[in-house]
């Protein structure tokens, strides 16, 4: 017969029951769960009363309904041997020679037990009855076994617990996608599926990164093709503005501006250029070796007109391992940045910080700051502060893009902190290579 397909609402429920019922019965059982020792020592503390009610039973003519009647009172089976005669209430119990063969006398009674299952009896009167009980023989155990049923509900709990953690795993392996795809990893897919609803969970989710993956891909195969072909019309036109001279004033102010609107256009090609090469990270980079200090002063020299500008604290006398160009362009662009953020010429801080394991280098203005719902999107292609349309010609927001990508090409970071009306704080960590 072919079992109907559940869906994880039924799993679920059906797993919780199951669990739940074998619990609680295995619970009951293991409260009142007797072990040998204890089941021979309430026989002993009642065994006048037992002898009693037994040798009341085989005296004289022996009733069967009566016999009947008690043992469906006493949930009990009876059964009673006087010479070649038998009275019994239920199925054959065992003779008396087996009864005998592993009994122990408790006063006038035997206390036994013949395979599973355990009675108690005695002779009176030239006649012998034996009397089991279901209710003992289901919390009666051996000695060893008495605590089956704790055993049993542990493993019981382990067993529910692996399948449900089965049947959980999909759900961690989407959990782990969507972190993976949120962190900008396309790459990433679930390397096993389940044959059942989360089964299409997951593979939803490999499929949309699939399909982002082309999607960014396309973008950035359009972007790349369009800033290539855009380098060499404006090479031309740079060319043919340098042709153009005149002794008109008018004409030169206005070959000057074109050309600086075009340079403006080739470095911002120039950026999405960049931007496109560090999608590599590391494989672009040229590592080289140098002293921090010596980096460091030669980038603060090109700042000399900034009055406002001050080194706080001393400046780490170590090695670092960088691609210089592009480490000199991370913290300019850093300075310019908080520089042309300060307000009233309010003072631009940078500082060092270093330990065994990397430099952090700070740049604090004390501007306008950035808004919180803006600090998300401050690292993103094409995004600045201010509205688009408020842009004027400083820039079309790819300079901190840039910074980052530079900085996780390093192995490091760049981090941002802002509080509106109190500046902005960003800091670069680089891993150490030496230390002299």
């Amino acid at each position: 017969m072919k079992l109907p397909h559940l869906n994880l609402y039924s799993r679920f429920f059906l797993l919780f029951t199951t669990t739940t019922l074998l619990l609680v019965v295995l619970i009951v059982l293991g409260s009142f769960a007797v072990s040998e020792d204890e089941a021979k020592d309430i026989v002993s503390q009642r065994q006048d009363a037992l002898y009693d009610m037994m040798a009341k039973l085989v005296a004289g003519p022996i009733d069967i309904n009566m016999l009947n009647a008690e043992a469906k009172k006493n949930r009990v089976s009876i059964q009673i041997n006087r010479g070649s005669e038998v009275w019994r209430t239920g199925a054959e119990l065992p003779t008396k020679r087996e009864l005998l063969s592993n009994a122990t006398a408790i006063g006038k009674m035997h206390f036994t037990k013949v395979g599973t299952h355990y009675y108690i009896f005695a002779t009176a009167n030239n006649t012998t009855i034996v009397v089991t009980s279901q209710i003992a023989n289901l919390i009666v155990y051996p000695n060893w076994l008495v605590y089956w049923p704790w055993l049993a509900v542990m493993a019981v709990l382990l067993v529910s617990y692996k399948i449900l953690n089965t049947q959980l795993k999909p759900i961690h392996r989407a959990i782990e996608s969507a972190t993976q795809i949120s962190k900008g990893n396309l790459n990433y897919r679930i390397a096993a599926h389940p044959n059942n609803d989360l089964g299409k969970l997951t593979n939803g989710l490999d499929n949309m990164a699939e399909n982002l993956e082309q999607l960014f891909a396309s973008k950035n195969e359009l972007l790349l093709s369009v800033s290539h072909e855009l380098r060499s019309p404006m090479a031309r036109m740079k060319v043919l503005l340098a042709l153009l001279t005149s002794c008109d004033e008018t004409h030169n102010s206005t070959v000057s501006k074109l050309t600086n609107e075009i340079n403006k256009m080739d470095n911002i090609v120039e950026q999405l250029l960049e931007s496109e090469r560090l999608r590599d990270s590391h494989k672009l980079l040229n590592l080289e070796s140098y002293f921090f200090p010596n980096v460091f002063n030669d980038i603060l020299n090109s700042f000399d007109e900034a009055n406002n500008l001050s080194v706080e604290g001393a400046i780490p006398e170590i090695v670092i391992d960088i691609d210089l160009g592009r480490f000199k362009f991370l913290l300019r662009n850093l300075i310019e940045n908080a520089l042309k953020h300060s307000v009233n010429l309010s003072p631009v801080l940078v500082y060092c910080q270093c330990d065994s394991k990397e430099l952090k280098i700070t740049v604090r203005d004390f501007g306008v700051g950035i808004d919180d719902n803006f600090l998300s999107e401050i690292f993103e292609p094409f995004t600045q502060a201010n509205d688009v349309s408020n842009r004027g010609s400083q820039g079309v927001g790819l300079g901190l893009f840039l910074c980052k990508r530079i900085a996780l090409a390093h192995h490091g970071d760049l981090t941002v902190n802002s509080e509106l009306g109190n500046g902005s704080e960003f800091t670069f960590t680089l891993p150490i290579v030496a230390q002299t």
